[in-house]
């Protein structure tokens, strides 16, 4: 996700370039790695500035390590300067260079990732061992290749939907940050097999439905880790229609096209990395991220990007803050307070982002969930084998705080018609937290349940459903702790036909 597109990286071997005739671009021919950069010239501004790669010259910045693309005099330059400049490789094939700086000698993505045919054989292992733990659920299939994408559900019983709140993690909505779909597929895992031996996942688990969905953009999933193009972010929609797909930079922003602002994220050139499309939900991956929503709602999920070790949450929408903003701030802090960064010096930052047509700012602002963007790791968005275990331990400390979360405190509510007892979907309504900015919450239709996190006080509450009386409540008391129960009879209207 690149939420700031800074520009400094392009410049970033200004003093060694070659003139070059008036709209000539520069040819770069060489993949060249420095090593030993002093943490001060990583600095933003700086000259090896990695606020986000921008594929013209930086490609990445790991710990002290660069990869560039640069011509063999700004090399030479940079050796005069006094660095530790090796040239890997030569080549006036672009692609050739990056695959070279991003997938290593062997031109292909090394263990420890998987491909998308790996992470499905073996959670289907997983269902086929304990069918009451997890299932899985098929919420869609892909633009460009009509490839299936699948959801798993865990819970204490896998089997059937229950009556408890719903979190959800889902990676890899840009297909070229594939450490989501690896800390998403770990957690699988550890959930299943750790349930009954782990007392906190054995709690988490007999607490919640979790939904995970490790890869959400499959077909660029797989463009990236099968070798192709370690490049591409989109998905792999034939945006010209010339029926040959799978050429850069063709595809879609999957992680623009959510109809909450749609019209204010992205980009409407189709050439650019943050191309939003032809209008909000036009992605098949898209539409299976709003079914997975409509079949649970979700208290609190986790969207996993790459890069800047940063903690994103709705949202920073001109001077206005979300209605729920000190809450989320404060989870988002938590979450954040449990991840150690790369270098050990610290842990993962907290900032609130944009407002617009991306999957946090549309689960929270149409659904009510606290979703979160995590940017994993620093530097680059395929790190070397060596890095992978060390990010993902350190964002399943996260998952550890979010899942804390779910014991409240905060408000569960059961609503259901006073005369039949029979659950109603009811519009759960607080009128002085609640703005116009977001779309009413309510109950889900099966079980007529809703929770919603709150920090312990007092609150006025509004529940209502069409052909029923509303029900009050002026001075509703959140306790501290855990969550605090509703059950709501409503009376049918005298007015109802």
């Amino acid at each position: 996700m690149r939420l700031v597109r800074h520009l400094a990286g392009i410049f970033l071997l200004s003093t060694c370039v070659l003139a070059a005739a008036p709209g000539e671009a520069v040819k770069r021919t060489l993949l060249v790695e420095v090593t030993g950069i002093p943490a001060k010239e990583q600095a933003k501004g700086a000259r090896f500035d990695y606020s986000d790669y921008n594929r013209v010259a930086l490609l990445s910045l790991v710990r002290d390590r660069a990869m560039l693309l640069a011509t063999p005099a700004e090399a030479e330059a940079l050796k005069r300067d006094g660095y530790q400049v090796t040239v890997i490789a030569e080549n006036p094939d672009e692609l050739a260079l990056y695959r070279r700086a991003f997938y290593g000698a062997s031109l292909k993505l090394p263990a420890p990732y998987h491909r998308y045919d790996e992470i499905v054989a073996r959670a289907d292992e997983l269902v086929k061992l304990h069918p009451e733990r997890i299932a899985r659920i098929q919420i869609g299939e892909t633009t460009q290749y009509h490839r299936p994408i699948y959801a798993y559900r865990v819970s204490s019983d896998a089997r059937h939907s229950q009556p408890k709140p719903g979190v959800m993690f889902n990676g890899c909505h840009h297909s070229d940050e594939v450490m989501g779909a690896e800390i998403v597929f770990t957690l699988l895992q550890k959930l299943v097999l750790e349930y009954g031996t782990n007392p906190e996942v054995t709690a988490w688990v007999d607490r919640c439905e979790i939904f995970l969905v490790p890869v959400v953009n499959v077909d660029g999933h797989d463009i990236v880790t099968s070798g192709r193009d370690p490049r591409w972010r989109k998905n792999a929609r034939d945006v010209n229609g010339d029926g040959v797909a799978g050429v850069f930079p063709e595809g879609v922003d999957v992680n623009r096209g959510y109809d909450f602002n749609w019209a204010m994220g992205g980009t409407d050139r189709p050439e650019k990395d943050s191309y939003r499309g032809r209008h909000p939900f036009s992605e098949a991956e898209n539409r299976a991220m709003r079914h997975l929503a409509e079949l649970k709602p979700f208290l609190l999920s986790i969207s996993y990007h790459s890069q800047g070790e940063v903690i994103y949450y709705p949202w920073a929408w001109g001077a206005q803050a979300a209605p729920d903003d000190a809450l989320l701030r404060e989870i988002a802090g938590e979450v954040a307070a449990k991840i150690p960064t790369m270098s050990g010096g610290g842990t993962y930052a907290v900032s609130p982002g944009g407002p617009s047509s991306q999957s946090y700012v549309w689960l929270y602002g149409r659904k009510g969930d606290f979703d979160f963007i995590i940017e994993t790791g620093k530097g680059t968005h395929l790190f070397a084998p060596e890095e992978v275990p060390g990010i993902i331990a350190a964002n399943l400390e996260g998952v550890r705080a979010l899942m804390a979360r779910t014991d409240g405190p905060g408000l569960a509510v059961r609503v259901t018609d006073a005369a039949t007892a029979r659950p109603l979907r009811a519009e759960v309504w607080l009128p002085r937290i609640e703005n116009e900015t977001v779309d009413r919450r309510a109950t889900e239709s099966e079980f007529g349940c809703y929770w919603r996190l709150l920090r312990p006080g007092f609150y006025e509450l509004i529940i209502s459903a069409p052909g029923y009386e509303p029900a009050v409540f002026p001075g509703l008391v959140v306790a501290p702790g855990k969550w605090t129960n509703l059950d709501v009879r409503l009376q049918p209207s005298s007015t109802a036909k």
